[in-house]
């Protein structure tokens, strides 16, 4: 997965990286630009021109010759110092050419006391050109780079400027990029979640940013999850309450029937109040599933775990099962061989394992038995359930677990049921951690695995 810290990371790394090799870019290109420059510069033909105007003009030539030169120089400073050690126009000196003409004074190359002019530097190469007047004084041109800084080499304060205007936009470029790959999906999910909030189940992330492989393409695929989770949700309790609505219908009518028929004249009133016990007897069995069922929709029902041996559970279950099976000619066998120990809720898995096995008696044939079984594999405890009846149609095996849904043709052998028994079975077993899976016997029968973790 591409992080998005590390593309964060990345972004920033980056743009300091560009701003560090454009700013080296440009500050080589000014200083190539200006060393240039500078190169061309002839001291000896400068010294040259100072001469003419000084023999021209005398001093005040030579004054207007280098406040000429001042006005026009970019890159170099002219100085021109006389033989006492100041400037022609009482500039004040740079500490380079300050340096250099207290040099000159204790090297003997300034006028002495008497004001005598000194002898001329041996200068060959005339790095620092010296003129004389007509008078006999001596002047020294010399030269300095702007402010002899490293940013004067660059060319002045306008160097600052152009590496702030680059570090700027590099920077502005590389955020705005980041902001705008964070600020998308983020708004895109806020839309989403308005949508949701409002009532929209059906809406789901666009597919660009679910496809992500950062972080937030966790976050929208987890969001289409959730919303479809919702869905499904919303959608079963409708369904419930529908299938709740049918039959509760069912008893109802019946009741309604029965006394109905109670209040004639010459009618069997205590059959008809035994029809009515029945009924409300269902009746009760019913919403008492029903409550059941809607307190396991939560994957955190109110129990309190407990250690339970499912080998001893199921001969408690079994032998209440025997006197039901009994009655109507049938058996119920299960021989333990092993012990297998599970966490969970004594009662909830009572229930849910009873219902299973009260569904196999009632749909077995008669004088046949449901075999019961325990065993366990790859760190779970699995409970099997066989009866000897007609078996489900194959398409029909997933569905024997939803809410109310009778296989066809189970209704004419079997009426008793409310439809719930084995929908409660499996979220029991899901809420333990568990599955519960059906299959069709190879020669005949129904058989039911019921898997459930083992306990460490």
């Amino acid at each position: 997965m591409k992080s998005l810290f590390l593309r964060i990371f990345l972004s920033f790394w980056l743009a300091m990286g560009l701003i560090v090799v454009s700013g080296a870019a440009l500050t080589a290109f000014l200083a190539w630009q200006r060393i240039g420059t500078i190169q061309n510069i002839d001291s000896s033909d400068v010294a040259d021109r100072a001469l003419v105007a000084l023999k021209d003009g005398g001093l005040p030539g030579l004054q207007n010759w280098t406040r000429q030169a001042w006005a026009n120089e970019t890159g170099m400073r002219t100085y021109v110092i006389d033989m006492h050690g100041v400037d022609v126009l009482h500039r004040p000196l740079t500490d380079r050419i300050e340096r250099r003409v207290r040099q000159m004074g204790s090297l003997g190359f300034l006028a002495d006391a008497d004001g005598n002019p000194p002898p001329l530097i041996p200068d060959p190469l005339r790095w620092n050109p010296q003129i004389v007047g007509p008078d006999g004084a001596v002047y020294t041109v010399l030269f300095s780079y702007i402010g002899w800084s490293q940013l004067d080499m660059l060319g002045g304060p306008g160097a600052i400027w152009y590496l702030l205007l680059i570090a700027l936009g590099v920077s502005a470029l590389a955020c705005w990029w980041l902001s705008h790959y964070l600020t998308r999906p983020v708004t895109a999910l806020q839309a989403n979640a308005r949508a949701l909030a409002s009532g929209n189940l059906t809406t789901r992330v666009d597919p660009d940013i679910a496809h992500r492989k950062d972080e937030l393409g966790v976050l929208a695929r987890e969001f289409d999850q959730m919303a479809e989770r919702l869905r499904l949700l919303l959608a079963s309790k409708e369904t419930l309450l529908r299938y709740v609505s049918h039959e509760l219908r069912s008893p109802l009518a019946r009741l309604r029937v029965a006394l109905s028929l109670a209040r004639r004249e010459g009618a069997d009133t205590k059959k008809e109040m035994d029809r009515m016990e029945r009924e409300t007897e269902r009746l009760d069995t019913l919403i008492g599933q029903i409550l059941r069922l809607s307190s396991l929709q939560s994957d955190d029902p109110s129990m309190i775990p407990q250690r339970v041996e499912l080998a001893h559970l199921l001969s408690e279950v079994v032998e209440d099962a025997r006197l039901e099976a009994r009655a109507d000619d049938k058996l119920v066998e299960f021989n333990p061989a092993v012990q297998a120990e599970v966490v969970g809720n004594h009662e909830l898995l009572r229930s849910a394992i009873e219902n299973v096995i009260r569904n196999a008696i009632r749909f077995t044939d008669k004088q046949s038995k449901v075999d019961i079984g325990l065993r366990v594999q790859a760190e779970q405890a699995i409970v099997t359930i066989r009866d000897q009846g007609c078996g489900v149609p194959e398409h029909e095996l997933e569905k024997i677990f939803e809410p109310f849904h009778r296989v066809p043709g189970a209704s004419q052998r079997d009426s008793t049921g409310g439809g719930l028994g084995l929908t409660i079975a499996a979220r029991v077993v899901a809420v333990h951690g568990g599955k519960v899976h059906a299959r069709n016997a190879p020669d005949k029968g129904l058989i039911v695995e019921i898997a459930l973790p083992l306990a460490a």
